[in-house]
Parts: structure tokens; C-alpha cells; sequence
């Protein structure tokens, strides 16, 4: 994309994302064309490895629907085809999470 759309597009003026161009200090890869155009190459959006799920009810008697909770949170990650990586269970105030 050129310059001047980088620039609008991430609220900075032209003439501050021409100077950070010039100092060599842009955030992206970015080059001149023969005509003096600059052109600031976009990176793709990096894709997260996996998701966590976390899990809360406030009393050992609501176990049950801790699990319940647990799974519509698994069915909800698979339905979205994200990896689940980690399950965190919590019983009452937090202090004795169960990580699995």
C-alpha cells in the first residue's frame, strides 16, 4: 500500500510516516519505486497456535455445571476449528484453580 494510505490508516500524518521512512524506523518493510512513490508492505495477521478455556462457578456443589460449562466451551472452540490448548476449572474465590 502507499504511504500515504499506511499513514491515514494507522492516525499518523504524512509527513511523520515520511520522516520514520527516511530515518529507516517504519514498523513494516517498505520501499521506493523509481517514480518516488513509497510502498509499505502490509504483514499477514499472525494466527494464534491455540485457545485456552476458563471455567468458573462459585461452590463445590455446582461441579456439575462446571463440567457442562467446560464442554459448551469445547463444542463452541471445535464449531470455530480452534486447538484448544489448555482447560482452567475454578471452584469459588480462585484460589485452588485445577489447570488439566
Amino acid at each position: 500500500m502507499k504511504l500515504v494510505a499506511w499513514a491515514k490508516k494507522n492516525g499518523i500524518s504524512y509527513k511523520t510516516a515520511y520522516r520514520l521512512f527516511k530515518a529507516g524506523k517504519l514498523p513494516l518493510p517498505s520501499f521506493q519505486l523509481s517514480t518516488g512513490t513509497i510502498i509499505v508492505e502490509e504483514q499477514p495477521l499472525h494466527h494464534f497456535s491455540g485457545v485456552a478455556l476458563y471455567a468458573r462457578v462459585s461452590s463445590h456443589d455446582q461441579q456439575a455445571d462446571l463440567k457442562r460449562q467446560m464442554e459448551r466451551l469445547k463444542d463452541y472452540a471445535a464449531s470455530k476449528g480452534w486447538t484448544v490448548v489448555k482447560e482452567v476449572k475454578e471452584i469459588g474465590s480462585g484460589l485452588n484453580a485445577e489447570s488439566i
